[in-house]
């Protein structure tokens, strides 16, 4: 089950250690653990651990053990919990909500979504491609770069084609914008679902989505989907860390189903591509003394993250 290393830690002191530790993490998630205590040195330390991968496996989280040294020299268990899913951009398109506002009999699905997308962009922080400073922003200024330096290359009707796409994604999303900003608007949401008739399958959709929302922003007043960000000790925007960053992944954007989304879509994987990791929502919790029960810390941004996704299902088949 085992090979020791020649030099292994002394057994008393890190005995000791880890199983105190274990006691905290125990009594913080409520399990019930064998006591190994008894087995050889470092035997019982590998069965311990051993039973804990196995008992701190949920559904929908991923918990990362480590054994950690501290400054002090004794031992402590930590955890790192996130969520136990594969990496994806979450880019909520915005022109197909402005569709919606030019169509009279959609504009009730507008206002809802609007208001939606207002919480996203004010209270949850997503940020949005026509603010200086973005990720996105940057990212539409390349692509008016790229569409300029092309013009030289690319047939006249190719160029006024992707330069009219971008003059609209600028358009549009600065009139989303503003609907977003109206004073009071964010705050009618609740009143804009009492209001709704949903009578076909997309204004049913579209009432779901806002009362997801709505809900949401009740049960979690002033949280932020960026409040418990990894690596929040680096400089994620320092590409020299090798990170993609949140707010690089999560964002408004322009359309998604045109030639220039398609050439946004290909700047950003190439980016991507060359980074190692990226930033997620993680916990941190060290068992160097008794901790507080368990409470779901992550249960904001995994039901944010599901809003985002509902939210875009529905904007990527507008009726």
């Amino acid at each position: 089950m085992y090979a020791p290393a020649q030099d292994l830690p002394d057994r008393s002191a890190t005995e000791r250690d880890f199983f105190k530790s274990r006691s905290y993490l125990e009594k913080h998630y409520g399990l019930e653990l064998t006591d190994y205590r008894s087995l050889p040195y470092p035997y019982n330390l590998l069965m311990a651990e051993k039973e804990l991968h196995r008992k701190l496996r949920v559904k929908d989280k991923y918990r990362h053990l480590k054994i950690m040294e501290q400054e002090n020299s004794e031992i402590c268990l930590t955890i790192e919990e996130t969520f136990d899913e594969e990496f994806c951009l979450y880019y909520i398109p915005v022109m197909p909500i402005y569709q919606l506002w030019q169509n009279e009999a959609y504009v009730p699905c507008a206002e809802l979504l609007t208001a939606v997308c207002a919480y996203l962009y004010a209270e949850a922080g997503i940020s949005y491609y026509r603010d200086e400073d973005t990720y996105m922003y940057c990212n539409y200024e390349a692509l008016e770069e790229w569409i300029s330096d092309d013009w030289g290359d690319g047939e006249e009707d190719e160029y006024a084609h992707e330069k009219s796409a971008l003059e609209n994604a600028k358009i549009q999303g600065d009139f989303i914008q503003a609907k977003m900003m109206e004073t009071g608007f964010r705050q009618s949401l609740d009143s804009l679902i009492a209001n709704f008739n949903a009578v076909s399958e997309f204004e049913k959709d579209c009432l779901a989505v806002a009362q997801t929302c709505l809900k949401l922003g009740q049960e979690f007043p002033n949280a932020n989907l960026f409040r418990h960000a990894s690596l929040q000790d680096y400089e994620v925007e320092d590409y020299e860390d090798n990170y993609v960053g949140m707010h690089e992944y999560i964002s408004f954007i322009g359309s998604i189903n045109d030639n220039l989304s398609e050439r946004l879509k290909s700047m950003v994987n190439d980016d991507f591509n060359e980074r190692a990791r990226y930033q997620e929502p993680e916990i941190t919790t060290i068992f160097n003394e008794a901790q507080p029960a368990y409470t779901n810390e992550l249960a904001y941004e995994q039901r944010a993250f599901g809003l985002i996704d509902d939210l875009c299902t529905l904007l990527y088949r507008k009726p």
